[in-house]
């Protein structure tokens, strides 16, 4: 492997972020990122499909004059 080779840094810039989009995709959505960032190492299109069907969690307002 020729770390000085252009083509390798071209995969290289758009692989890790290929890898990383399912994990930030279900960070966004307010779920765990264990699963995601385990099937994304494992079984790319598996984690960038369950990342999309992940529900969008509810945002939680913790501000200090809350009635709750």
């Amino acid at each position: 492997m020729d770390f000085s080779d252009p083509k390798f840094w071209a995969f290289i810039a758009f692989a890790v972020p290929g890898l990383l989009a399912p994990v930030a995709i279900a960070w966004w959505k307010g779920s765990g990122i264990g699963v995601i960032a385990l099937l994304s190492l494992v079984f790319w299109p598996g984690a960038l499909i369950l990342a999309l069907r992940l529900p969008r969690q509810p945002e939680k307002h913790t501000s200090w004059n809350s009635p709750h």
